[in-house]
């Protein structure tokens, strides 16, 4: 590298030195008359490239494959006529041009007096570029090429090397969502009815970003909450635009409650710019804690290589740092809805043994379930739709009658995914009719009773009444 960087340079000083002092063999020059030096700054294709282009004649040219540079400053050194030499001489004030601008142009004036031959050399070299622009020497006013007439517009187009451009892409974008119908539909929260086993869908989407070929790792992660069922690994599905990516160019890895996708990079390239999704199904499990009637939050994670610029500045580093990084998603919830009821007589005392069951039509004709409640009076049915129900009383607890009124009840997740309600039941006044003499028996007793008093009444009037004709 350091022979080739030295053949550029001797390239250079050959082809300033040997084209830019044409003789002027036919021609007078104009010692009265100004000259101007255009330079035009451009960016080298490689850093092998000598300071002035092919086209060293002097002339205006336009050289359309080549950036322009921005800033750059040069410096104009008077030396000898015959002078050779491109180091910089001592104890010479230059001429400085202004910084180059967006075209990469700069332009000065030589006065006539100062009319010779000049040592250009770029004495401020802007950000980015990759040391400076090899001097060169110039005679100012410039034989033109046919070697017939000077030229005192003169033009030149040093060029150098910059460094390898580099800007950041942003984090690829990454999202999730969730499915109550089995993906018919996606939002970012979902109800399901569990009672029927019906698993929620998620779909989790990274981007594919233009550079993935280059990283070392693109993976997709999920970590459920304890109160979700994780899915076998062979139903955790990886597609891109819906068509589904060969099953060898991922790996799943589902162990506990953590999901991960690892994809194949390369593979990937394939679809740069595009989204990759990965779907899955959960179960809720109803016997966790907290599990019934209450939103569970999650979401997802990115792993990919993020390259940055970073490390040591010089010619010979690229000064990009791969590093892993791991971004999240949105937080996206599931839920499944429940009923809470409490059974109790009048006091507020609970009551056992109560069967209610639960319908999906007002009619009480489809049934979803049943339930009985506990020794605390508490009854519930769960797993339940966004939906309204009606719940009546099938058995009552023993002494007490049963509530036969149908109580509509409405699940609502975005207020009240677990409704509690209170169900009174009264016990009942009259004695079974099993045992002993009956309710019946002890009613026509009564009756008996109640017709012989009328009987002795009247027989007890009629003596009387006899009595007394007979004393009269």
């Amino acid at each position: 590298m350091r022979m080739k960087k030295f053949l550029s340079v001797l390239i250079a000083v050959m082809v300033a030195v040997g084209v830019f002092m044409l003789p002027a063999a036919a021609a007078v020059k104009d010692t009265t008359k100004d000259v101007t030096l255009t330079i035009y700054a451009l960016e080298a294709k490689d850093g092998s490239e000598v300071a002035v282009d092919v086209n060293v004649t002097g002339e205006k040219t336009v050289i359309a494959d080549y950036k322009a540079i921005e800033g750059a400053v040069f410096a104009l050194y008077k030396v000898g006529d015959e002078e050779t030499s491109i180091t910089v001489p001592k104890d010479v004030t230059p001429l400085m041009t202004e910084p180059t601008s967006a075209d990469g142009s700069t332009k000065i004036t030589v006065p006539a007096a100062q009319q010779g031959r000049y040592l250009v050399v770029e004495d401020k070299a802007p950000e980015g570029t990759i040391g400076k622009t090899i001097p060169f020497l110039i005679d100012l006013p410039l034989t033109n090429p046919e070697g017939t007439d000077f030229m005192y517009d003169v033009y030149a187009y040093p060029k150098q090397p910059v460094k390898e451009s580099f800007t950041p892409l942003p984090d690829p974008k990454v999202s999730k969502l969730v499915s109550g119908d089995e993906g018919k539909t996606w939002g970012e929260e979902a109800n399901i009815e569990s009672f029927t086993g019906k698993r929620a869908y998620w779909k989790v989407t990274g981007e594919i970003p233009a550079n993935v070929g280059d990283f070392d790792i693109y993976e997709i992660g999920d970590l459920l909450d304890n109160r979700l069922i994780p899915p076998a690994a062979n139903e955790v599905k990886a597609s891109v635009e819906g068509k589904e990516l060969p099953s060898d160019k991922y790996t799943v890895t589902v162990k506990g409650q953590n999901i991960t996708v690892n994809f194949d990079v390369q593979t990937l390239a394939l679809y740069k710019n595009k989204g990759v999704d990965v779907i899955f199904p959960t179960a809720i499990d109803v016997k966790a804690k907290n599990a019934i009637g209450v939103k569970i939050d999650n979401f997802a994670t990115l792993t990919y290589t993020r390259f940055t610029k970073g490390g040591k500045d010089d010619d010979t580093d690229t000064d990009i740092v791969k590093t892993k990084t791991t971004i999240s998603t949105n937080i996206v919830r599931v839920w499944t809805g429940a009923i809470e009821g409490f059974k109790h007589d009048k006091d507020k005392k609970p009551l056992s043994g109560a069967e209610f069951t639960l319908y999906e039509d007002k009619d009480c004709k489809t049934v979803v379930g049943k339930s009985t409640s506990d020794k605390n009076g508490i009854f519930t049915f769960t797993g339940l739709k966004d939906k309204t129900y009606y719940m009546k009383e099938t058995k009552a607890p023993d002494g007490y009658q049963e509530n036969n009124n149908v109580i509509e009840i409405k699940i609502d997740g975005k207020t009240e995914p677990l409704k509690k309600i209170d169900v009174l039941n009264i016990p009942k006044t009259n004695l079974p009719l099993t045992g002993g003499a009956g309710t019946i028996g002890i009613s026509l007793i009564g009756i008996g009773i109640a017709l012989a008093g009328v009987v002795i009444v009247i027989l007890t009037l009629k003596v009387y009444k006899k009595t007394r004709i007979a004393a009269a």
